[in-house]
């Protein structure tokens, strides 16, 4: 690196903050100092009006400049760089005069009192800051000495930033916030925590201010007791965090609380739990009732398939006594009450049995796989085999997918919807009856043409396939208006005289549909048939 030569001048002309060359200093040395200085280095002598020493302060003239301060004077037009000693300060600052950095030049020499500035402009869409130090050099001189503070200026700005950011986090957080300080002996032990900083949210939970917390050891706020004084002496080790809820008398309000380390302490995460406390006690309360309830069902279960079929199971036996002992005595009215008597047993029998097995459904995930609906349609066709013969009926089977389910309770809702397709025929009076026709088809489900209940589902349930099925039948059908009730116990639609059964069917269906996590509906017109279509998963 060439610097120019430093005109040192007369005694007075030499900076009054380094002494002449002695047998010890020399020129060289003074090169080297402007030469290695990290800081811009400028020494003017003041201009002065008429060159009167008494007269006004006009300009100032280079008297010597180190190299940062010359790469400075020419950053826009680095090619025009050259010695610039004897050339006037304006020549290449002409608006300084009009600049509050002139009159602390003027006032440095006139007064010999240095000053020191800060001055922020743009250069080049760029925001620069300089610390200026001013000094008096020599009788009538100004020795220049800056460096440029613009990146400390950008670091404080992001800092500041980074203060509002986080000031901003804690005193939005819905989570009380509190920093632990920790406390040391002589022996650099952990001894105690004392509260540095806690957030809006803490002063709600508490319901005093900060600054009431500052500086309060952590057993003044809730004592710890040795066992857990380690705990957070372990934290601060292994860096490990540390989660409890716990109920706080204080307050009445039970908390989450989750302990992270940060420095030296730890930050407390606070969050009332209360209402989530009350929920899942109620919640307990209640499945526990739910248990109770069920126990109760079974009992229920097991007296109704006992001690409730008993009786009818006597009053069909006794019937029977009646017709085969004492025929010929009664009367034909006596005899046609017998029979009512029967039918009503028998009836009461078989809504008991339905009753069980609508209450005994249930799926496990245990008995749950893939099951070939193909196979289990054709076993139920096989036992409904005297039915179909009984009616001439035709079953048309398509090929259908595979789905996820118990093969047990889907074999009971395909029977129970093939025999409804079979029963609700119209009589069979002449040979104009049409035949019963019933076809089973099936695909997989588009997307978008799923229930909404089922393309609704949480996102454990995200991405699921389904199959649908469709039973149709050309039977007597039904008025869609009453579509609600047809999947509810003990609801009939059509003459008990006419069509038998309990109104138990398509309950049983629908409950099997809701153990599968599916779907179940259907279209009809009166007089036109019915199609029952089905959602079951695949996976």
């Amino acid at each position: 690196m060439n610097l120019p030569d430093i005109r040192l001048g007369s005694e007075q002309s030499r900076p009054i903050s380094s002494p002449p060359p002695n047998e010890t200093q020399s020129p060289t040395a003074w090169q080297q100092v402007l030469a290695h200085a990290v800081d811009g280095l400028v020494g003017l002598i003041a201009v002065r009006e008429n060159n009167d020493p008494a007269g006004n302060i006009i300009d100032f003239r280079y008297d010597f400049i180190n190299e940062v301060a010359l790469r400075d004077t020419f950053r826009r037009n680095p090619a025009n760089r050259h010695d610039i000693r004897s050339r006037l300060l304006t020549e290449f600052f002409p608006s300084i005069r009009e600049s509050p950095i002139w009159q602390t030049y003027v006032n440095v020499v006139e007064t010999k009192q240095a000053s020191r500035v800060e001055q922020h402009y743009n250069l080049d869409e760029r925001d620069i800051w300089v610390i200026q130090s001013a000094a008096p050099y020599g009788t009538d001189g100004l020795l220049l000495s800056y460096a440029e503070t613009s990146d400390l200026h950008h670091a404080a700005r992001r800092l500041a930033r980074q203060t509002n950011l986080l000031n901003g986090v804690l005193n939005t957080s819905p989570n009380a916030i509190v920093v632990f300080e920790t406390v040391r002996n002589e022996r650099n032990q952990a001894v105690d925590f004392r509260v540095a900083l806690a957030n809006p949210m803490f002063e709600t939970l508490t319901g005093r201010d900060s600054a009431y917390f500052l500086n309060l050891s952590i057993n003044e706020i809730y004592p710890i007791g040795p066992n857990r004084l380690q705990r957070l002496r372990d934290l601060l080790e292994t860096g490990h965090l540390i989660h409890f809820d716990e109920f706080m008398p204080a307050i009445s309000r039970w908390l989450d609380i989750t302990l992270t380390r940060l420095n030296d302490g730890f930050v407390a995460t606070i969050q009332d739990v209360t209402t989530e406390k009350q929920v899942r006690q109620q919640l307990e309360a209640t499945v526990h009732e739910l248990h109770r309830s069920n126990q109760n069902l079974e009992q229920f279960a097991y007296v109704a398939s006992h001690d409730l079929q008993e009786p009818l199971r006597k009053i069909v036996s006794f019937g029977d006594v009646l017709n085969d002992q004492f025929a010929d005595s009664m009367s034909e009215s006596a005899a046609d009450l017998i029979r009512r008597m029967q039918r009503s047993a028998g009836r009461m029998r078989s809504l008991v049995q339905d009753l069980l097995t609508y209450a005994r459904l249930s799926g496990h995930a245990d008995s749950f796989g893939l099951i070939d609906l193909n196979s289990l349609v054709v076993s139920v066709i096989d036992d409904l085999e005297f039915t179909i013969h009984d009616r001439r009926a035709i079953i048309e089977v398509e090929t259908l997918p595979a789905v996820w389910g118990d093969a047990a309770l889907l074999r009971q809702l395909i029977q129970n919807l093939l025999s409804n397709a079979l029963k609700f025929h119209p009589p069979k009076r002449d040979a104009s009856t049409v035949v019963p026709r019933v076809v089973v088809r099936g695909c997989v489900a588009a997307e978008d043409a799923l229930p909404a209940e089922l393309a609704n589902t949480d996102a454990s349930q995200a991405g699921r396939r389904y199959a649908m099925i469709e039973v149709e039948d050309n039977g007597i059908g039904f008025d869609e208006k009453y579509l609600d009730r047809i999947f509810t116990i003990f609801q009939q639609l059509h003459g008990r005289m006419d069509y038998g059964g309990t109104g138990m069917g398509l309950a049983i269906c629908k409950k099997v549909i809701d153990i599968h996590k599916g779907h179940i509906s259907a279209t009809s017109k009166m007089g036109s048939g019915a199609t029952f279509v089905l959602y079951l998963p695949m996976q």
